[in-house]
């Protein structure tokens, strides 16, 4: 299976196995790379090398030189200019040309051959035709969270592993634990002020005796705002946390979709004022972001957040308002999941009563608020 490219827009959010489905007007591609270390085909950029057998033995020639088990880089080999004498290696040149005072073996040239067995005859750790133990069948999931945040990994559904993001809010997690087949792996991380991001999935056979890797796992920025109503005119503040020093888009859904940037800082945190003189009066709308940032020379992009709703008027909006947590007109099952998706945090989309806690309470309010 020859690695692919995979578009993950925004019109399909999966919250963290909840069933939730949210449709946003506003679609950002991102690019998720699934390659796979085993197949004897080089897939850039996450692997070096990959020659279907990948043993990882030292070799005695550039031509029969054996990739490591993680395609991250060749094994040791004769003519890669390091000498190796745990190898039996007396000097390396950088290549296997007899004759220049290294012979195509590593061997110090002379007039009289070395006895015995050992790098003049050419001996290695390999011994062609002897058994080789297959490869463990694992999986490598790699992207950006938030500087220092704990990423949850899922499969089916289960957590299976939780990584911490480093402080460039990059993340790396490997398992061997898993059988081959199709499956549905999903990550979703918490910032540092106790805000969930949504939980991007990604569903792909796993390939026995060969590593999977998944890359460009970009989490969108988390998103919230200072009020949920307020007068036409006035300033709403859009904040939350991302990829350190990156660009956030702001999108404002109105009539027309306003779109405005910001950047991070070097924690990761972002702070937009929106003007909403431009927006509709005694009407609702909805927010979300993105970010996007530079990465090795290439524009990475996120997907876009989850839809933060807000009313521009003066009139009261009640909580039938606030419980339609998806901004889709209605309070139903789709809010229900992501009000669970919340529960036990301080998330101000789904902390109906302002209290600090998503909780019993909150719930209360949907349920009074259900339209179905």
């Amino acid at each position: 299976m020859k690695g692919v490219w995979i578009a993950a827009g925004c019109m399909l959010l999966l919250i963290s196995g909840a069933g939730l489905a949210h449709a946003q007007t506003f679609t950002a591609t991102t690019s998720v790379r699934i390659s796979i270390c085993g197949n004897g085909i080089v897939e850039a950029p996450t692997e070096a090398c990959d020659d279907g057998v990948n043993a990882g033995l030292y070799s005695t020639s550039t031509a029969e030189r054996s990739c490591m088990p993680d395609c991250s880089s060749f094994a040791p080999y004769c003519g890669d200019s390091i000498l190796q004498p745990q190898f039996g290696e007396q000097c390396d040149d950088g290549n296997n040309t007899a004759n220049d005072g290294c012979s195509p073996t590593c061997a110090i040239e002379s007039t009289a051959p070395l006895p015995g067995p050992g790098p003049a005859g050419g001996t290695s750790g390999y011994i062609p035709g002897s058994p080789l133990p297959l490869n463990p069948t694992k999986v490598v999931i790699q992207g950006k969270a938030y500087p220092g945040a704990s990423v949850n990994i899922l499969k089916d559904g289960a957590v299976i592993g939780v990584v911490q993001a480093d402080t460039s809010a990059n993340f790396y997690f490997t398992t061997s634990d898993i059988s081959p087949g199709v499956a549905t792996f999903g990550i979703w991380a918490e910032d540092s002020s106790g805000l969930k991001s949504i939980a991007l999935t990604t569903t792909f056979t796993v390939t026995a005796n060969a590593a999977t890797t998944i890359s460009g796992e970009f989490l969108p920025p988390t998103i919230s705002v200072d009020k949920r109503q307020l007068a036409h005119g006035a300033t709403l503040t859009v904040s939350g946390q991302s990829v350190p020093q990156a660009t956030v888009e702001v999108h404002v859904h109105s009539a027309g979709n306003i779109v405005v940037t910001t950047s991070t800082d070097a924690g990761g945190n972002w702070k937009l004022p929106v003007d909403t003189t431009p927006l509709d009066n005694n009407a609702f709308h909805t927010v979300d972001a993105d970010f996007s940032t530079t990465q090795n020379g290439a524009v990475a992009r996120s997907v876009v957040s989850q839809d933060i709703s807000f009313y521009i008027g003066s009139k009261a909006i009640g909580k039938s308002f606030l419980s339609d947590l998806n901004g889709d007109g209605k309070v139903n099952l789709a809010d229900f999941s992501i009000l669970l998706f919340y529960w036990g945090t301080s998330t101000q989309l789904a902390d109906l009563n302002s209290d600090g806690k998503v909780d019993l309470r909150d719930l209360s309010i949907l349920l009074f608020n259900w339209t179905g």
